[in-house]
């Protein structure tokens, strides 16, 4: 494994055990609860580009749409202008642009993208649906998409989205049910909505 890559690693399985030896309750302000909270992991890359297409066409995969709000907690109110800072896996479980000598080009943040909520608070990407990949002899993760979330002038949230219906939900210890939402099929692939509330 690349020196970098299993330095991201080991930072990944510390923050879970952080997590998981934490509090498994959503903390709550005001109106709304706030979206629950799940670690970094290892693989993340800043500087991504905007956009709302994560995936080109020619990558495989099932096609998936994911789309939502994100809300204030104090009175759920949408929130403009929040940046999601999305990264997640391929088909098969690899993540690109981790060993890259120089910086990236933006056409080569493959599944990697931020986008901006309009003035009601919503969002939408397109991408494909991740893979599942192993962490160790023990421990296989669900599929997931990573996101990190800000409002100006302080809100920020780093969180995780699981899927219903992986089978790999019922053992991967970072899995937290509020995190899982369900997929549709569409004429195009799967779609689901998730719902981010910021402190």
């Amino acid at each position: 494994m690349h020196p970098e890559a299993e330095i991201r690693r080991r930072t990944f399985l510390t923050a879970t055990l952080a997590v998981l030896l934490g509090p498994a309750v959503r903390p709550v302000w005001g109106a709304c609860p706030v979206t629950a909270t799940n670690p970094e992991g290892p693989f993340y890359v800043p500087g991504a580009p905007f956009r709302n297409r994560l995936a080109p066409p020619e990558l495989p995969g099932k096609r998936l749409q994911i789309s939502g709000r994100v809300l204030g907690a104090d009175g759920c109110n949408p929130l403009a202008g929040a940046v999601l800072d999305v990264w997640h896996a391929d088909s098969e479980g690899h993540y690109f642009g981790l060993e890259a000598p120089r910086p990236l080009a933006p056409e080569e943040y493959l599944l990697r993208g931020r986008i901006r909520t309009g003035a009601d608070g919503r969002y939408a990407f397109d991408t494909i649906l991740p893979g599942n990949y192993r962490m160790g002899r023990n421990w296989a993760r669900a599929r997931h998409i990573h996101l990190i979330v800000s409002h100006p002038p302080g809100r920020r949230l780093t969180t995780q989205l699981y899927f219903a219906g992986d089978p790999l939900n019922k053992t991967d210890p970072l899995v937290k049910s509020s995190l899982v939402i369900p997929l549709r099929e569409t004429g195009e692939g799967l779609a689901g909505t998730f719902d981010i509330t910021l402190p």
